[in-house]
């Protein structure tokens, strides 16, 4: 027994520059394809919506996908949770398991969770949309979506 009684899972605030702080602590949720760099779970308020998205630490550099685009953004928050509370669950078509992680919400309230999806030899993290239907990435400058894709959960007790 620990008696560190803060939130299992826990949101950071930090910037591209201070991330790297956070190693340890931060959830790596993939990988780059090109050079197998950590890629971390991060999400970020843009245009009225709170949006996951991905941050590539070693690189600095985080993005959001939304509306089609790769958006880069400066300041955000890590997702930090020890590697026994949480769990990747399959799914497809917008669905989420029970446990799944709400990491976000948009601008008309509905939650956005957190998915997934090997591409082009990476593995990227990115945002399940349930009433799109599936799971957007941000890649080399666009929004790609995919209709199976895996769900980060919280494992309870």
């Amino acid at each position: 027994m620990s008696n560190y009684s803060g939130p299992v899972i826990d949101w950071v605030p930090t910037t591209p520059n201070e991330a790297s702080s956070l190693t340890g602590r931060a959830v790596v949720a993939g990988k780059e394809g090109w050079d197998s760099s950590p890629l971390w779970i991060i999400r970020a308020h843009h245009n009225g919506e709170l949006v996951p998205g991905k941050l590539a630490v070693q690189h600095r550099s985080a993005y959001i996908p939304y509306c089609g685009k790769e958006v880069p953004v400066h300041n955000f928050e890590v997702l930090c949770a020890p590697p026994n509370a949480v769990r990747w669950m399959p799914a497809s078509n917008g669905q989420v398991p029970p446990g799944a992680i709400a990491a976000g919400n948009t601008h008309n309230a509905e939650p956005l969770y957190i998915g997934r999806v090997p591409h082009m030899r990476s593995i990227t993290p990115g945002k399940i949309h349930p009433s799109h239907g599936c799971c957007y990435i941000s890649f080399s400058g666009s929004e790609v979506s995919y209709q199976q894709y895996e769900v980060l959960c919280s494992i309870v007790g």
